[in-house]
């Protein structure tokens, strides 16, 4: 959604939408976490073979600005990840979001990607209307709503004469 916002934005300033290289890597980011739903690829490793996909992307495109943003989030994200195992998802948020539906599930931890517990600062504690979110998800959401209307990185420092 933050990707079609800045597009749209971008467009209404006229500015002309950046290419993006090895735009595949961006593509099969979410793939490794799709094939442990249906194989016994262990979750954890799912989720760091798609950060390092992620990882991967967005270095590759380090000329647009928005993958600045984009990286932090998911470092924020992995980081969350690597301290507890799964994305902690924080339990009054997740009441707030109107999913205490929910709380059974990842109280035992049957996806093996989210757990309830305490999540604050890097898990899962921002509620929204049907979700939960962590702040490394909104600072991935910023990266994508900036790489269009930011564009490239100009390359052209000014040169002094010695």
């Amino acid at each position: 959604m933050a990707l079609i916002l800045g597009m749209s934005l971008a467009k209404l300033l006229r500015r002309r939408i950046p290419p993006l290289r090895h735009p595949w890597v961006l593509l099969l980011s979410p793939f490794p976490e799709v094939l442990a739903a249906f194989t016994p690829l262990p979750p954890s490793l799912a989720q760091g073979l798609t950060y390092i996909l992620v990882a991967l992307g967005a270095a590759l495109n380090l000329h647009l600005w928005g993958m600045y943003p984009l990286l932090l989030g998911a470092l924020l994200n992995a980081t969350a990840i690597l301290l507890y195992g799964g994305m902690p998802v924080d339990p009054v948020a997740l009441d707030k979001a109107g999913l205490s539906a929910y709380r059974d599930f990842l109280l035992h931890r049957k996806d093996g990607l989210h757990y309830l517990g305490p999540a604050f600062p890097l898990g899962d504690w921002i509620p929204l209307p049907g979700r939960t979110i962590s702040p490394g998800d909104l600072t991935i959401a910023l990266g994508l709503f900036l790489i269009p209307v930011l564009g490239e990185r100009s390359n052209h420092a000014p040169r002094t004469r010695a």
